[in-house]
């Protein structure tokens, strides 16, 4: 098999959940020799707005039908999938090979089968998704290609941090966490802490103590913010009220690895499940089980420089240059 290209979405996608997907896309093509191209999702505002009817009238009806929504370019290619789809398009045709990043919808699967019947490979990024897909006797051979962290946010052991504030709830607050926060906070009223709020329907960045701070949108503004934290919180998604809106699926975000690389002590609530397992959660930051687990290791994590060392140790297992052999043995088939 021969890649051709990787086909991208950059050109008319802006949300902050897709920039780290644009990083795995260029270093994969620096280290392939690959070139990016634009995917036929949205080749102009015309055809923007036929796929904002079709998805929301036709369900996907016109885009299985007409030929300016398929793939023109020749060879095999890679795409990441954010979301499966449940009609043909040129991310499930015969030369697409999708890294799907998402999925939550258990009951979709003989949707998947029928519309990605056609790919060689499916790439998971989750192993508890794929392990539940391997299940259901997919035709496709099915992959694990794990989460990473792009090697531009590399972390250099000797690297020293300005921490500026004490606690960050980056993006969706876990309810558990942050009901420790609120009962940490009455016993320890000095304590800062930043989170996330709407308001005037854009997201900002707000601290217990000197009120909203900043939107931190891009990529820079982002990692700034992570890398200004002595302590973060992370929880996988489908935990704690979590579990319908991910069909109880709980995978590794890529922000757990940037909150490492940033330099902070992580506090955790995760599932003992095959993911946290494959990461060695354990090892890095043990899930948290009771408010007197959480107080003890806030305080023990405000007391204890940046662990920069462990931190680098633990992410070299985990960039996006050690998905390199899953694609390379792809090629050799």
């Amino acid at each position: 098999m021969e890649l051709k290209s990787i086909l991208t979405e950059r050109h008319f996608r802006n949300w902050p959940s897709w920039h780290i997907v644009f990083e795995w896309e260029n270093e994969l093509s620096d280290l392939l020799q690959l070139p990016i191209k634009k995917s036929p999702s949205s080749k102009n505002l015309l055809i923007r707005g036929l796929r904002i009817i079709d998805s929301r009238i036709f369900k996907g009806g016109l885009e299985s039908r007409i030929n300016i929504f398929r793939n023109s370019q020749n060879g095999y290619f890679l795409y990441f999938e954010m979301k499966v789809k449940n009609y043909s398009s040129f991310s499930n045709e015969n030369k697409a090979i999708p890294v799907i990043v998402d999925f939550w919808d258990k009951s979709n699967v003989e949707s998947i089968k029928k519309y990605y019947s056609d790919c060689p490979f499916l790439l998971i990024t989750s192993l508890e998704v794929l392990n539940f897909l391997k299940e259901n006797q997919f035709k496709n051979r099915l992959i694990h290609f794990p989460m990473t962290l792009p090697s531009v946010y590399k972390l250099d052991p000797h690297q020293v941090f300005e921490k500026k504030y004490d606690i960050l709830v980056a993006g969706r607050r876990n309810e558990v966490l942050w009901k420790y926060l609120q009962q940490y906070e009455s016993e320890n009223p000095g304590i800062e802490y930043v989170y996330q709020v709407q308001q005037d329907r854009d997201l900002y960045y707000k601290s217990n103590k000197r009120g909203i701070i900043g939107k931190f949108h891009s990529r820079e503004e982002y990692m700034n913010l992570l890398k200004s934290a002595r302590v973060a919180f992370y929880s996988t998604p489908g935990i704690d009220g979590g579990e319908k809106r991910t069909g109880g699926f709980n995978p590794l975000t890529p922000r757990f690895f940037e909150l490492l690389a940033a330099g902070c002590h992580v506090i955790a609530r995760y599932p003992d499940n095959e993911e946290a397992q494959f990461y060695k959660l354990n090892e890095i930051a043990p899930a948290i089980s009771s408010y007197n687990d959480f107080e003890h290791r806030i305080n023990e994590a405000l007391n204890t420089p940046a662990p920069v060392f462990r931190n680098a140790a633990y992410l070299n297992k985990h960039y996006t240059s050690t998905n390199l052999p899953v694609i390379e043995s792809l090629l050799q088939i």
